[in-house]
């Protein structure tokens, strides 16, 4: 009977192993689809970090591009503000020397006027100073003119 007893004892324990083995196996199994899911999850991260990759590479390259760009512009910008500069400065020194030579040319003919009024007004004063000394020899000398044309009459 102990021997009965040991073999039932082996019976149940490789019905257990068996058991055991089944539940390994389909752990194993598990696994198994649990490595192939890693897989394809692996191979799309793979794909997907590439194309991100390539975008990356794709916007540092217009990165690039639009920096290039924007210090072309800051550069045609200075020069354009260069030559501006300039030209406004040269604009400006051209219209002070024609404002200067204007000036000139006005006191000139303020000068002329000037010399040419004091000549007409002195001839006039002249004039003046005749009349006003006849005037006053008429005046002085008007009672005698009358008492010689009472006398005349």
């Amino acid at each position: 009977m102990a021997e009965l007893n040991d073999i039932q004892k082996l019976a149940t324990d490789v019905q257990v192993l068996k058991n055991e083995v089944e539940q390994v196996a389909s752990v194993n199994t598990k696994l198994d689809n649990a490595i192939d899911k890693l897989t394809d999850i692996s191979s799309s991260i793979k794909s997907m970090l590439a194309v991100h990759e390539e975008k990356l590479s794709k916007q540092e390259d217009i990165d690039k591009a639009i920096f290039n760009l924007i210090e072309n512009r800051r550069v045609e910008f200075d020069t354009n503000y260069k030559e501006l500069h300039a030209r406004i400065n040269k604009i400006h020194k051209e219209l002070t020397d024609e404002i200067e030579m204007s000036e000139k040319r006005l006191m000139c003919e303020i000068k002329t006027l000037n010399s040419n009024l004091d000549g007409r007004i002195g001839v006039f004063e002249k004039y003046r100073w005749i009349i006003i000394g006849a005037a006053i020899v008429l005046g002085l000398s008007m009672p005698s003119i009358l008492n010689i044309l009472k006398i005349i009459q």
